[in-house]
């Protein structure tokens, strides 16, 4: 694992697009910004980078953002 932590992230939807944007801001100030592609019909979405997430960060937050992704998807998609 590495030297520093999550300080905040959000998750939210990208206005006008099928994308969830995701920023993650780290204690040695750095920020990692993702747009994650979904089908608003199936309520699918692929995020491969999860994987390197959970090995700069942890599982535990993975986790987290994994379900955050999964909620607002859920808002978007009626589901």
């Amino acid at each position: 694992m590495t030297e520093y932590q999550v300080t905040k992230f959000t998750v939210e939807p990208v206005e006008g697009d099928t994308q969830i944007a995701v920023t993650i801001h780290a204690s040695d100030g750095n920020k990692w910004e993702y747009g994650i592609p979904y089908s608003a019909s199936s309520g699918r979405y692929t995020f491969e980078e999860i994987d390197v997430l959970a090995m700069d960060f942890g599982d535990e937050f993975a986790e987290e953002l994994t379900e955050k992704i999964d909620e607002v998807m859920a808002k978007l998609t009626g589901g």
